[in-house]
C-alpha cells in the first residue's frame, strides 16, 4: 500500500513539474565564471537539481565509505575479544590447595 502511494505521489509530482515547465518556457542568462548562456528556465533548474543530487551522492559515498572501515575494525576488535573470551574461559582453575569458601550456617530458631 505505501509503494502505490510514494509511485502516485511521484508521478503527481513530475506531472506538476511537466506542466510548470511547459508553461515557463522563458530563457534566462546564466552567468558563470568563464561567461554566460542563455538557458530555459527549467533547464537551468535541473541542471542545479542534478548538480545537486550529484554531490549529495559523493557525499554520501564517503560517509559511507568511513562508516564500512569502521565497521571491519570494529568487527576484528570483536573478533579478538572473543579469541581472548574463549581462552579465558579455558584456563584451569587454580591448584594452589583453596578450598572453595563454605556457605553461610543457618539459624534455625
Amino acid at each position: 500500500m505505501g509503494r502505490i502511494v510514494t509511485l502516485l505521489l511521484l508521478v503527481v509530482a513530475f506531472c506538476l513539474g511537466a506542466a510548470i515547465s511547459y508553461y515557463n518556457r522563458a530563457d534566462v542568462t546564466f552567468y558563470y565564471l568563464a561567461g554566460q548562456v542563455e538557458l530555459p528556465l527549467i533547464a537551468l533548474l535541473f541542471g542545479a537539481f542534478v548538480l545537486g543530487v550529484a554531490v549529495m551522492w559523493l557525499l554520501d559515498l564517503a560517509r559511507l565509505f568511513v562508516l564500512s572501515r569502521d565497521s571491519r575494525r570494529q568487527q576484528r576488535q570483536i573478533a579478538q575479544l572473543e579469541a581472548e573470551l574463549k581462552s579465558l574461559r579455558n584456563l584451569p582453575l587454580a591448584q594452589g590447595g583453596a578450598e572453595p569458601p563454605a556457605p553461610p550456617a543457618r539459624d534455625l530458631s
